[in-house]
């Protein structure tokens, strides 16, 4: 049997563009993976249909500590610090902050959210521009070992996130832990709204 050299090419050639096709199907590209936003996830600053009250935090069994005076914080319609027993079964600190809408949160709220919480938090009265729960912001830090010694003050929230017309400042660690709780919280005041 002999085998022409060019009808061999051809098929090689074939055989390699499919193989090429069918690899860049499997993989998909960059441009599919943002295109679907139902797999999203949660994101720091999310619309959502949903208008959100301090009503709402009572019906999920939100503790609340303090409502906090609203002087110094634009176009917030409350403000309460508590907590909320996570689905593990840990309180977990939040300073809940109540716009109108989901604009005024954003355009009004997102710097003092950024001022209240993460690792560069203002901590202290004279240099924060809302003043109002500042002490409630911070807290011990350090471990303690060696005769109950702490190393400082450091903030009580790790992050923040803006859902709706809702900005969460949340408890944890900066940057995922504290998302996740927002995120837990987030559900919780979706899934009591839907009722």
């Amino acid at each position: 049997m002999r085998i022409d050299l060019r009808e061999f090419s051809i098929y090689t050639a074939i055989a390699g563009l499919v193989a090429a096709v069918g690899l860049l199907s499997a993989c998909g590209t960059d441009e599919g993976a943002g295109s679907e936003s139902a797999d999203v996830g949660f994101q720091q600053v999310m619309d959502v249909q949903t208008s959100f009250s301090p009503e709402d935090l009572d019906e999920i069994g939100f503790k609340k500590s303090r409502s906090y005076d609203l002087e110094g914080l634009s176009g917030a319609t409350a403000a309460i610090f508590g907590f909320w027993r996570i689905p593990s079964g840990d309180p977990i600190d939040y300073e809940v902050r109540f716009y109108e809408n989901h604009s005024d949160a954003v355009e009004l709220g997102t710097d003092l959210a950024e001022e209240g919480s993460g690792a560069d938090a203002v901590l202290n009265d004279d240099d924060a521009t809302y003043k109002e729960g500042v002490k409630d912001r911070r807290m011990i830090v350090g471990s303690g070992v060696g005769g109950g010694a702490r190393s400082g003050v450091g903030p009580r929230y790790g992050g923040y996130a803006i859902y709706g017309n809702v900005i969460m400042l949340c408890g944890g660690a900066a940057g995922e832990q504290a998302l996740e709780r927002c995120e837990l919280l987030a559900n919780a005041l979706e899934e009591t709204s839907g009722q």
